[in-house]
């Protein structure tokens, strides 16, 4: 019965394990972000690490803030269902150069594969995606909601900025990978930017619910 008990709560723990949240706050501000909470530089290259800040913060103490240099990933390999991930960043007025809110259907260094390059262009002003055409004014000087809605079955992503629909377009259209391997956030040489508050919350197939046959067959 003991290890029953054991393999339900490892089973459980593994069928929650697509639900996934990070605000910054346990982690020491200054410190590298790199190692924490999953968090790692692209291509494990110590060049493009992000720091823990408390210049601004949406739930304090800290964010993230993602320096002209930064490039960070956080891997969930959903391989199906539907998923919404949301964001909040910070813009300061002043603000130049471009950075990126990036979705992969496959995440393996330069052979990773693109769903969503969400561009936040400080020159210009614009949010912007490189798959899509949709364009709006990006909101200096305050914490702004970024949120896509997933549905791989469906092949589509829903991308939203400051509580709008900026555009629907397709998941994957080209490669046809219909999964969701990571997110990463990207500075192209743009000013700093802060990140907090991020969630990740996946349903059907990607999150099945436990019985009682599934517990037993793992048994």
């Amino acid at each position: 019965m003991r290890y029953l008990a054991v393999t339900l709560v490892l089973l459980l723990a593994s069928l929650a394990s697509a639900d996934w949240s990070d605000n910054f706050d346990s982690y020491t501000a200054g410190s590298g972000l790199n190692g924490q909470g999953g968090w790692f530089c692209w291509d494990n290259n110590p060049a493009a690490e992000a720091y823990i800040t408390t210049t601004q913060a949406k739930s304090a103490p800290n964010s993230v803030d993602i320096t002209p240099t930064s490039d960070m990933v956080q891997e969930f390999n959903i391989m199906s269902g539907t998923a919404t991930i949301t964001a909040w960043n910070y813009i300061p007025t002043g603000s130049t150069g471009a950075q990126y809110f990036i979705l992969l259907t496959v995440y393996m260094g330069s052979d990773s594969d693109w769903a969503l390059d969400m561009k936040f262009d400080s020159d210009a002003g614009v949010v912007s995606t490189v798959e899509g055409t949709a364009t709006t004014g990006i909101v200096y000087d305050q914490w702004v909601e970024v949120k896509v809605e997933i549905d791989l079955a469906a092949d589509t992503q829903s991308i939203y900025y400051n509580g709008t629909l900026l555009e629907t377009i397709p998941w994957s259209p080209t490669s046809q990978i219909y999964q969701f391997d990571a997110v990463d956030i990207f500075s192209d040489g743009g000013s700093s930017i802060y990140w907090d508050d991020f969630n990740l919350v996946a349903s059907g197939s990607a999150l099945a619910p436990a019985t009682w046959a599934s517990i037993k067959a793992a048994l």
